[in-house]
């Protein structure tokens, strides 16, 4: 999938909550939109939408797609899912991250979300640190703390775009700061991420798809390797040289329309 810009004149936010379960996901999208629409792990994805002023704000609670329980069948439903609420356009990503535990899987979470939507997503990702109110410090002190440095390295991965919430308030300060956050990454960005999913209709297309499925697997099963080595066979699907033997690092993600 590749990702263009829309206008920035739009006036509704669309926003995408990511996270591992018990993160705090869910109650943040309940927060923003001042109703228990959404529930503790839920098994598909789910949206909802409220009016905020003039704007109208659409929340899409998105389950762990990582989560070890879940069978191939249940993430495959749920991504497509994913794909669907999102094909209108998104204003934000927020990955949730409660403050009061060691980070598990957000890296891994990160990587699926740029590999499944494309690099330009990682412009409107921002972390929304939950659990806020467990802190007897402030936040730049938490985050400055030698036993954080996992915290610190997530928060430069995403251009230090950031926001606390304390789920446990009814305040709408903290919303209005957040949509202003995300307003002005809208404005830098000119409109909001909008996935266009490339079409492929022959079964070479069909059967390279699924070989990416499983690579980005691979990548994500190897994240905090050093590094590996893979050694790819198989025919070509086009003229081009495509090299045998590829590095895989922290960093690589295979764009599909680049190898064919």
């Amino acid at each position: 999938m590749s990702a263009i810009s829309s206008s920035p004149g739009d006036p509704t936010i669309r926003i995408l909550l990511m996270g591992r379960n018990d993160s705090g996901r869910s109650s943040s999208g309940n927060t923003i939109l001042r109703e228990n629409k959404f529930k503790k792990h839920e098994s598909e994805v789910c949206e909802g939408q409220t009016q905020i002023g003039d704007i109208q704000v659409y929340v899409i609670d998105c389950p762990d797609l990582l989560n070890p329980d879940l069978n191939k069948e249940q993430q495959e439903m749920m991504k497509e899912q994913l794909v669907s609420r999102c094909s209108a356009g998104l204003s934000s990503v927020l990955l949730t991250i409660p403050l009061e535990q060691p980070v598990q899987n957000e890296e891994e979470i990160l990587d699926y979300i740029k590999c499944l939507f494309g690099p330009e997503v990682q412009k409107y990702i921002m972390i929304l640190f939950t659990y806020e109110h467990e802190l007897d410090q402030t936040i730049a002190e938490h985050l400055k703390h030698k036993d954080h440095v996992d915290l610190q390295r997530l928060v430069t991965e995403c251009g230090g775009k950031f926001h606390c919430f304390n789920n446990r308030i009814t305040s709408d300060n903290q919303i209005q700061e957040l949509l202003h956050k995300i307003e002005g990454k809208m404005l830098e960005n000119g409109g909001k991420f909008i996935m266009k999913q490339m079409k492929r209709s022959d079964s070479k297309a069909s059967l390279f798809q699924e070989s990416f499925q499983q690579e980005i697997q691979v990548h994500l099963a190897h994240k905090r390797k050093d590094q590996i080595r893979l050694v790819l066979l198989g025919k070509k699907l086009d003229q081009g040289k495509v090299p045998l033997e590829m590095p895989l690092s922290a960093e690589t993600c295979f764009n599909s329309e680049e190898m064919m």
